[in-house]
């Protein structure tokens, strides 16, 4: 008898290829927020040591110009940090969405590797009985061969 053929190997196969790619592109994704995460905190940063400098120089002094200076830089900073905010949630909705097609991806290639196994196990048990037939065809033979 021949090897188990899966009918289906071909869709196995594309199924695992787009699961692959999948995976990759959450990859980027997860990269993609952390390297947004990372500019949102250096904007923060940026903002906290404005404010710092601005603190120590109106305890010093400062003119009207320089506190006009550093006013529309933090507030230039309050609105790239909004901005960067929202690039931050657009990466990690677009993360949490790619995370999710590959739960599907994951799941539908799981249904086609259930079948797969089921199929091998029929084809398992089948070639048991096979042989186990066999084997009792041979026994009948030599029990008649044997008897007078």
């Amino acid at each position: 008898m021949s090897r188990f053929k899966f009918a289906l190997e071909a869709l196995l196969n594309h199924r695992l290829h787009h699961e692959e790619i999948i995976q990759k592109e959450l990859a980027v994704c997860g990269c993609r927020v952390r390297d947004e995460k990372t500019i949102l905190t250096r904007i923060q940063q940026d903002k906290d040591k404005a404010y710092a400098e601005i603190h120590q120089k109106q305890l010093r002094g400062i003119a009207i110009s320089e506190h006009i200076l550093y006013a529309n830089f933090l507030e230039g900073l309050a609105r790239n940090m909004v901005v960067q905010q929202e690039k931050v949630k657009e990466a990690e909705n677009k993360y949490a969405q790619k995370r999710d097609d590959l739960i599907e991806a994951v799941k539908k290639r799981k249904t086609i590797e259930n079948l797969k196994e089921k199929g091998l196990a029929a084809y398992s048990k089948k070639l048991l009985k096979l042989d186990r037939d066999f084997l009792d065809e041979v026994a009948i033979c030599r029990f008649h061969k044997e008897t007078p």
